[in-house]
């Protein structure tokens, strides 16, 4: 399941209209697709046609569960048309950052609701609020990738610094790095001007900018007035083929990762890994007799935080899982309601890129 957040702080960039009409795009190519309306605006939620929500069963609705009994992501999920459904917002929302950041789990909040949910999509997509805040940082620790919509104009560039040295705190503070990836939004061909910006962009962003750019297309503004996605209001325009070769190009990309994936398991399976005279068996243990759940990731499992990494409580209090892997040399940490542990039981470590230490072991 892909995870994608939609943002930049500054207003006026296109990027609820990205997140709306990327998960129709989405959609429409046959993937089950799941948008995340985070921003108290609610524009995302109106842009489809959901034009009054109860407050507990929208985004607020799972919030609050942090802080009384709440919601569950799939009861707060309405369907909008075939593959498509969303977690709509509320203005209540505006008010939840004043309740919930001075949790120390605070900003893990919809990471932990995702984990914890047996959510049956092929794509998470999260529009977030015009700002840098709190629930901004909680959709960017939830992502897998941001999508950084980026108008061809001087102001919506500088903004764009602001949101990578937030990514950057994430990496150092959560340990999570999504990857970024800039998006040319709401683009005039016929302006000299925005060609010069979108060379500054590319110089920006250098590989990590995509190939499909976003024109400016009157039908957008009329799909917005009728509260519909482009493909509802104008099938046949050219903001809708963008969208679609949005979609194509991220789906390519996805399956790329996945035929990469595939090899590294088949590589393993040929070497050993599960359990032939090649591998050896590596037993993780951590003592924490209060936690809710332990992980367990490292350079073996892609450091991916799923259920086939989860230990298994034992009565003493020990969480506990084994593996069997190739021989060489591997770093982990251990995940334990959220945050982020080096091995108590081992005293070999390593600084990483993000300005903290990794524990090490060698097999």
């Amino acid at each position: 399941m892909k995870i994608i957040a939609i943002s930049n702080q500054k207003g006026g960039c296109g990027k609820t209209t990205v997140a709306t009409n990327l998960s129709a795009a989405l959609a429409q190519k046959g993937q089950k697709t799941l948008l995340i309306d985070m921003d108290p605006q609610s524009h995302a939620t109106i842009g489809l046609g959901i034009l009054k929500v109860d407050p507990f069963h929208s985004i607020f609705g799972l919030f609050v569960n942090e802080i009384r009994k709440g919601k569950p992501i799939k009861e707060i999920a309405t369907n909008l048309e075939n593959n498509l459904d969303i977690v709509p917002s509320h203005i209540i929302m505006s008010t939840v950052e004043h309740e919930l950041k001075e949790r120390e789990d605070g900003l893990l909040i919809l990471t932990k609701a995702i984990n914890r949910s047996d959510l049956a999509y092929d794509y998470i997509v999260i529009d977030c609020p015009p700002n840098l805040g709190f629930l901004t940082f909680n959709a960017l620790r939830a992502a897998n990738e941001i999508i950084v919509p980026v108008e061809a104009s001087a102001f919506s560039i500088m903004g764009v610094g602001k949101l990578i040295s937030m990514v950057e705190l994430i990496k150092i503070k959560l340990h999570h790095a999504p990857h970024v990836k800039g998006l040319v939004n709401m683009y005039d061909e016929y302006s000299d001007f925005a060609e010069r910006m979108v060379g500054k962009i590319k110089y920006i962003f250098k590989d990590k900018l995509l190939k499909t750019i976003i024109s400016f297309d009157i039908s957008l503004r009329w799909a917005q007035e009728k509260s519909e996605s482009i493909f509802k209001c104008e099938p046949k325009s050219r903001a809708a083929h963008d969208y679609l070769a949005l979609a194509d190009e991220l789906l390519a990309f996805d399956r790329e990762e996945s035929s990469e994936n595939i090899y590294q398991e088949m590589r393993k399976i040929l070497h050993g890994v599960y359990g032939n005279v090649y591998s050896k068996e590596k037993v993780f243990r951590f003592y924490a007799p209060k936690a809710k759940e332990v992980y367990i990731v490292g350079d073996f499992n892609n450091w991916k935080m799923d259920t086939s990494n989860l230990l298994e409580r034992k009565k003493n209090g020990d969480w506990e899982k084994s593996f069997y892997l190739l021989p060489g040399k591997y770093r982990y940490k251990f995940v334990v309601d959220g945050l982020w542990f080096w091995d108590p039981q081992n005293t070999e470590k390593e600084p990483n890129p993000y300005g903290d230490f990794d524990s090490v072991f060698q097999i």
